[in-house]
């Protein structure tokens, strides 16, 4: 694998277009942001998205028909591979947490999941009242963005149909949602402080390692060598995306005080 640009020759960052955020991503990018975006998700509690999809498209089909006859029914079977089996985190779905504050929270387990949760103060009774107050509503939020983030890469456009478009209302959920895919990409490869982060770019730059072809060991650095690149891949498209949402909080300040300053010297 040769460098970052040359990995990535389709994509492109968020520019903004009218009420829209637009980037440019292929077939592969997409879809391996996609898993990874819903991976996560389930982490948080969720049910993987492209089987609640699968639900809600039959659902939709089903609708019409007042006997449901019109083939709206879900092939479980065909969904088996998207179960999760014990989450994570060992946390429970969302829909057994109950009212929040009817229970206790589990601090999580998995170290990637305490990235996404944080314990909110040190001592661990305050700790402890915050999650079992917050947990529900912080996880529904997060799965949220994430679900948001999810269906505008299914769902491209664009005259060649690799553009993946945010609007101007989804794009903080949106990168809020790529802040938390990257913290557990972060937790997965290591990385802990900024000198780390730094190192992963040089790793993602130099030429692959030496390893006999079919070994573990070759399978394992191919491995961290993709997660590695899509870990890149996230970091410019955030930072695309929230530059351009800056760029244009600022055009529409200057914008409304020109307009007002005309307002002041007609007066």
């Amino acid at each position: 694998m040769g460098d970052a640009a040359e990995q990535r020759p389709v994509m492109r960052g968020f520019v903004a277009r009218q009420q829209e955020y637009v980037a440019r991503l292929d077939a592969d990018e997409r879809a391996v942001l996609a898993g990874i975006a819903s991976e996560v998700g389930v982490l948080l509690g969720a049910v993987p998205f492209r089987k609640t999809a699968r639900q809600a498209d039959a659902a939709a089909s089903a609708a019409p028909t007042p006997t449901g006859a019109a083939g709206g029914q879900v092939d479980e079977g065909d969904d088996e591979d998207d179960v999760p089996g014990d989450l994570l985190d060992d946390g429970p779905p969302l829909s057994a947490l109950g009212w929040a504050w009817q229970r206790p929270v589990e601090r999580p387990t998995d170290p990637a999941v305490r990235r996404l949760l944080p314990d909110a103060s040190d001592d661990p009774e305050q700790a402890a009242e915050f999650r079992r107050l917050t947990d529900a509503d912080l996880r529904e939020r997060k799965i949220t963005g994430l679900r948001t983030w999810w269906q505008a890469l299914r769902t491209p456009g664009g005259p060649q149909g690799d553009a993946v478009a945010v609007t101007a209302a989804e794009a903080p959920a949106v990168a809020a949602a790529m802040t938390d895919v990257r913290l557990v990409l972060a937790d997965r490869l290591g990385i802990r402080t900024d000198e780390d982060g730094e190192r992963i770019y040089q790793e993602l730059a130099q030429p692959a390692p030496a390893a006999p072809d079919g070994s573990d060991a070759a399978e394992a650095m191919a491995v961290r060598r993709a997660f590695v690149g899509v870990y890149a891949m996230l970091s410019e498209l955030q930072e695309t995306l929230v530059g351009a949402m800056l760029a244009q909080a600022r055009a529409r300040r200057t914008s409304q005080g020109g307009a007002e300053g005309g307002r002041g010297i007609a007066g």
